[in-house]
């Protein structure tokens, strides 16, 4: 959602102006909240993250000059580029037809080497063999000719030079062409379709559908590196893929699980082609031929890749490296935001009604601390349940696990506004307040501008003055300086947070510290410093009455840094229910020096750590 500062502040306005007129907060009269919220993720990069990510390697060919061996290098450290593996034979499942017939169209057809003399063949399964069928087309007729053993091997002796000439796998819709062997392989009564081909002709149709084969133009030329790391990229990653076998028999698969393959070409049934190859891909292929990443042992390297890394690369088999390249103008995936309503993420997550949904834990790599590695959702019902980041990508559909998660449910809302009302007006939260103030924070509206409102209104004002009367005197203020003190707030001559520096700096506080500067400055410190003056610092501070003057004396300790310290540990307690660390005073302190007591108070009530002890304290 945009923010919109103008309407932020006319919102404000509003509201602030209903608040002060009532005298009472929370009694605007507006829309119930609505029965969900929504959750903003802004995240980075597309897909795993692990290795190269395409848009970085772009980036680098086309923006800094990197050639493929620089670009390798950088993505998969630990292992070699090492040129002269060879051609060797790649065995590719077709899921897509797995458990179906193998019907293969074509000219010049065998079956085993046994040429059939026909347009088309079938196998399918026959027992614990496979029975042969020929036919003039994909559509048959069909005539059972003979059993073979699984395992049979379909080829075509057709010149492979000409695309029409190659193997057409009959489909339901859009047929494919491929290019080497079609195998039928039967394995637990299962018949699997698999490609036999050289890894170069492979890659011919992996690398174009991994990475567009129109990046090879760009730059000048310059994006064919790309490309060509791509190519290392899959040959490396598919050969790596041969120490192990599918069920099929095959060493990988066409799908993105293990790396996108269609093919040479798309046949739709009116005869129309479609190529899947690509000049500038092809020559990629060919300029890397025989190219792999190794690993020290001699290991092919399983080289992972992914889109797009958000700007730093996972980790995992390979060091985790800042990816300049990812900052490539053209990258859509590098930024992403996706809204998602409560309703629909408990559904894909399985939980209750969301009550709250944290990221707990990242993986240090990059901005916001990196990846998330754990997030926790806790439903309205009090159950806690942890999901890897990973998962939450998976369920939601997000474009990567390194993401951020903003946004209101309904619980966590009404957690905040009753925690509000509790901690600035020390008291339960009016229905009225309870639905005007979720409404507005599950409108997008931020917390500090509820805090601000709260606290401008004639309720706070008039407790926050009877506190100062009660620090500073030790007595409950008579109506008339209450009222006195109210107004002058309102008309904005002072701040609520100074009545208590203009009544310490009043005749009877001198008069009850003893009515001497002495007594008045170890008065003083105990109330503005929290903590004894020495006598040095008694002495020091009364001997600047003379110039100075009482209100001098006043208005210089508390200004200092030692006052704002102690100023914004009061709030520690009250809102983040603990002590002040060190390092938190030194930032709220500067704060409230340069902006005020207001701007510590805000912060603090709008910060993350707020809002979880709200939800922990105000359970919906």
């Amino acid at each position: 959602m945009t923010h919109h500062p103008a309407r932020a502040r006319s919102v404000l306005a509003r509201l602030l102006a209903v608040a002060l007129v009532t005298g009472v907060v929370g009694t605007v009269q507006m829309p119930p909240a609505a029965a969900a919220g929504t959750l903003t993720f802004v995240g980075h990069g597309y897909g795993h993250g692990r290795g190269m990510g395409q848009y970085g390697a772009l980036g680098y060919a086309v923006d800094k000059g990197w050639g493929a061996d620089r670009i390798l290098a950088h993505y998969y450290g630990g292992s070699t580029l090492t040129r002269g593996q060879g051609n060797p034979e790649i065995l590719v499942e077709i899921t897509r037809n797995n458990g179906k017939d193998l019907v293969v169209a074509g000219t010049g057809l065998a079956v085993n080497g046994a040429a059939t003399g026909s347009g088309a063949v079938r196998l399918s399964v026959s027992g614990g063999s496979l029975a042969v069928a020929v036919g003039p087309s994909c559509a048959g007729p069909w005539t059972r000719t003979t059993t073979v053993a699984a395992g049979a091997v379909v080829s075509t002796s057709a010149p492979s030079g000409d695309v029409a000439n190659l193997l057409r796998l009959c489909e339901a819709g859009t047929d494919h062409q491929y290019r080497g062997t079609l195998q039928a392989n039967l394995s637990s009564g299962v018949l699997y379709t698999v490609n036999r081909l050289p890894a170069d002709q492979y890659l011919r149709g992996v690398v174009p559908r991994e990475s567009p084969a129109s990046w090879g133009t760009l730059g000048g030329g310059r994006g064919l590196e790309a490309l060509k790391a791509q190519a290392v990229a899959a040959r490396s990653y598919a050969l790596a893929s041969r120490s192990g076998t599918r069920a099929s028999g095959a060493h990988t698969c066409d799908t993105e699980s293990c790396q996108v393959y269609r093919g040479a070409a798309a046949v739709e049934d009116n005869g129309s082609r479609t190529l899947l190859e690509a000049s500038t891909t092809d020559a990629a292929v060919a300029a890397t031929s025989g190219w792999v990443m190794k690993h020290a042992d001699g290991r092919i390297a399983m080289t992972e890749f992914s889109s797009s890394t958000g700007g730093y690369t996972a980790g995992g088999t390979f060091t985790a490296v800042v990816d300049e390249g990812d900052s490539y103008a053209g990258n859509p995936n590098r930024t992403w935001t996706v809204q998602l309503s409560t309703d629909v993420v408990a559904a894909r997550l399985g939980t209750g009604p969301l009550r709250s949904m944290q990221v707990t834990a990242r993986n240090g790599l990059g901005k916001l601390g990196g990846r998330a590695t754990t997030v926790v959702v806790v439903d309205t019902a009090g159950r806690s349940t942890s999901f890897t980041g990973a998962r939450v990508r998976s369920l939601l559909g997000l474009k990567s696990d390194w993401f951020t998660i903003s946004g209101w449910t309904l619980a966590e809302a009404q957690s905040v506004v009753r925690a509000l009302y509790v901690d600035l007006l020390g008291r339960e939260v009016d229905p009225s307040g309870l639905a005007t103030w979720t409404n507005e924070l599950m409108a997008g509206r931020p917390p500090a501008v509820v805090v601000d409102t709260l606290t401008r209104s004639y309720e706070y004002r008039r407790l926050r003055i009877s506190q100062a009367y009660q620090e500073v005197f030790g007595r409950a203020p008579d109506e008339g300086g209450l009222v006195a003190w109210t107004n002058e707030v309102a008309s904005g001559a002072v701040t609520v947070d100074d009545v208590k520096r203009r009544l310490l700096d009043s005749g009877e506080f001198f008069s009850r510290s003893g009515g001497t500067p002495q007594g008045y400055v170890a008065r003083l410190y105990q109330s503005v410093l929290g903590r004894t003056a020495s006598e040095q610092e008694v002495e020091s501070w009364s001997a600047r009455f003379a110039s100075l003057g009482r209100s001098g004396v006043a208005t210089a300790i508390w200004g200092s840094r030692e006052s704002a310290m102690w100023r914004s540990g009061l709030y520690y307690p009250v809102l983040l229910g603990r002590a002040a660390d060190r390092g938190g005073l030194m930032t709220w302190s500067t704060v409230l020096l340069r902006d005020g007591e207001a701007a510590v108070r805000n912060g603090m009530a709008a910060s993350g750590e707020y809002r979880n002890r709200a939800v922990s304290r105000f359970p919906a």
